[in-house]
C-alpha cells in the first residue's frame, strides 16, 4: 500500500482527499505540519502550495527527501517562486479535480520515484535530479 502524505489547510478538502486516496487503495496520512520522518516514510506528498504553509512544506519536503514525488493540488498553478527554489512538482492538479486525475498524478509521481530508485541502484545519474 502506497503511503501518501497530505498537507491541505481546508478540513473538508483534506477529508475528501483522504477518502479519494483510500478509494484508490492508498494509505492517506493527513497532517497539518509533517515531521521530517514523515517525509522520509511517505511514498508521495500531496500539498496545497497556494497556502503560505503549503509552500514552505513543499520546499521542506524537497530538501528533507529529494526523491519524494510532490503533487500540487491547488486552486491555481504552483507559485513560480517554488521552482526558483528547486521545488519540482511531478504533477499539478487544479481544484476541483476528479479521482481519475488524482490517480493519474499519483501514478506519474510513483513512476518518477521508481526511475530515481533505478538510477541510484545502477549508479547512473538521474536526469531529473534536483541537484545543480
Amino acid at each position: 500500500m502506497t503511503r501518501i502524505l497530505i498537507s491541505e489547510p481546508d478540513h473538508q478538502v483534506r477529508r475528501l482527499l483522504e477518502r479519494m486516496l483510500t478509494r484508490l487503495g492508498h494509505e492517506p496520512v493527513a497532517v497539518r505540519v509533517p515531521a521530517p520522518d514523515q517525509f522520509t516514510d511517505a511514498d508521495l506528498f500531496v500539498v496545497e502550495p497556494a497556502a503560505p504553509l503549503g509552500a514552505v512544506l513543499a520546499q521542506a519536503a524537497s530538501i528533507a527527501h529529494p526523491a519524494l514525488p510532490i503533487v500540487c493540488a491547488s486552486v491555481t498553478a504552483p507559485p513560480p517562486e517554488l521552482a526558483e527554489l528547486g521545488v519540482v512538482f511531478t504533477a499539478a492538479l487544479v481544484k476541483p479535480f476528479t479521482i481519475e486525475q488524482l490517480d493519474a498524478a499519483i501514478e506519474a509521481g510513483l513512476r518518477e520515484r521508481g526511475a530515481r530508485r533505478n538510477a541510484q541502484r545502477t549508479g547512473d545519474p538521474w536526469r531529473g535530479d534536483r541537484a545543480a
